[in-house]
């Protein structure tokens, strides 16, 4: 079977759990779940169109 991994770009979850990642966000007091809740909340704007206060500010202009 091939690596996934050669055919495309790593998950997430990968990127998360990689050795090195997880030292530089330790480094920069970042957690895993900062990330996840960042990508969580910024998916649902693009779902729901909402780009939020600048978008409304440059609709009014």
């Amino acid at each position: 079977m091939l690596d996934d991994t050669l055919l495309g770009e790593a998950s997430l979850g990968e990127l998360l759990s990689d050795p090195i990642a997880l030292l530089l966000m330790d480094r920069d007091g970042v957690m895993p779940e900062d990330v996840l809740r960042i990508v969580r909340v910024t998916a649902g704007r693009i779902a729901s169109n909402d780009c939020g206060p600048v978008a409304a500010a440059i609709s009014a202009a």
